[in-house]
């Protein structure tokens, strides 16, 4: 495999439109074609232009997902953000199954929990959609989170309660061979920002069960699930860098100290906290070094969008690698192509 093609096997992108019969749907294919791109995240909604985005109807993202398996290769990853409630791509509004949000989720019986999870994890397989970036599993520390409690997106406080509830999601996602990634490392629940618009600083808040989540969740599932590293900072372990980009919290910590051997996914690198800060292509490059194996770019934050983000990432990290600006690069992106493939054959569906 070429130092392009792997590179394009470490990014995901966001793109404009619902068919390839679209003249922009057709420019953003073409340009991730020509990239190598092997990833790509579907939403309902065009946040810059405030018009429906790639998600129409269940036939149409069908034929949609086909036909960009047909464009970008039967390797290609289609992800999702598929919660409930207000993180719902694929929801009553667009004609597939009405979703509840995590806090509802996490209210249900156990049986009705398990018959939810099930249903809408055959629904994810039956579209085509190889990952879901869900569960959500920061913790409802701060009730007067934006982001996380104020949207009702987690599961709740109590860290055994949130981890059998993930593992009810998860264990349903891989019945029907779709790949789940837990949320956000370090831990967003404490947070009193929300991360799209700048940096969070947990330093003062973030507590001790946050972590743990993630180190349960690791020792039951490690590499057979991802994990989503969020634009968070916390000075105790990287005084300079948010997790998403930070070395000390993604190898050291992550990898590291919680033993997780999975694949590590950056939240979206088009959020403010990071695209206030740092170029694309630089913000990659910091990503890499980090440890981060799969680069996650939505191209749907609100604001102009400068076309030609694909191109700028991939020729960025190529010179990147070229320069030494990756320290240790050619066992560095071997490590992540092989991980990201590993990762995706592991799941076989069971029914």
């Amino acid at each position: 495999m070429s130092i392009a093609a792997q590179v394009g096997s470490m990014c995901m992108f966001g793109f404009r439109g619902a068919t390839l019969n679209d003249r922009q749907t057709r420019e953003d294919i073409n340009e991730l074609k020509a990239n190598h791109i092997k990833g790509v995240i579907l939403f309902d909604r065009d946040i810059a232009g405030n018009h429906q985005r790639n998600i129409h109807s269940p036939d149409q993202l069908r034929t949609l997902i086909v036909d960009l398996r047909n464009e970008l290769g039967d390797d290609l990853i289609v992800a999702i953000d598929q919660e409930g409630g207000a993180v719902a791509r694929l929801g009553a509004h667009n004609g597939f199954l009405p979703t509840v949000s995590a806090a509802e989720f996490a209210s249900m019986v156990e049986m009705d929990r398990v018959h939810y999870a099930n249903k809408h994890a055959k629904q994810l397989a039956s579209i085509g959609i190889d990952l879901n970036f869900s569960p959500c599993v920061d913790l409802a520390i701060e009730p007067y989170s934006p982001i996380i409690t104020g949207r009702e997106r987690s599961l709740g406080r109590d860290v055994d309660r949130v981890c059998r509830d993930a593992q009810i999601i998860i264990d349903a996602h891989r019945s029907f061979g779709v790949r789940c990634c837990i949320k956000h490392f370090p831990g967003h629940g404490s947070a009193l920002l929300d991360s799209h618009l700048g940096v969070c600083d947990i330093t003062q808040t973030h507590v001790d069960d946050e972590t743990e989540i993630f180190k349960m969740l690791i020792e039951l599932y490690n590499d057979r699930i991802a994990t989503m590293t969020g634009h968070l900072m916390d000075a105790r372990i990287d005084s300079e860098l948010p997790a998403s980009l930070s070395k000390a919290h993604t190898t050291d910590f992550l990898r590291t100290k919680l033993g997780f051997d999975g694949v590590v996914v950056t939240d979206s690198l088009d959020m403010r906290a990071i695209r206030d800060r740092f170029g694309q292509a630089q913000a990659c490059i910091c990503a890499i070094n980090a440890g981060a194996d799969l680069l996650l770019d939505g191209a749907n934050a609100p604001g102009y969008l400068e076309p030609g983000g694909p191109t700028r990432v991939c020729q960025g990290i190529i010179e990147a690698i070229e320069t030494g600006t990756i320290a240790g690069a050619d066992q560095r992106i071997d490590a992540s192509v092989e991980r990201i493939a590993c990762f995706m054959r592991k799941e076989s569906p069971t029914r």
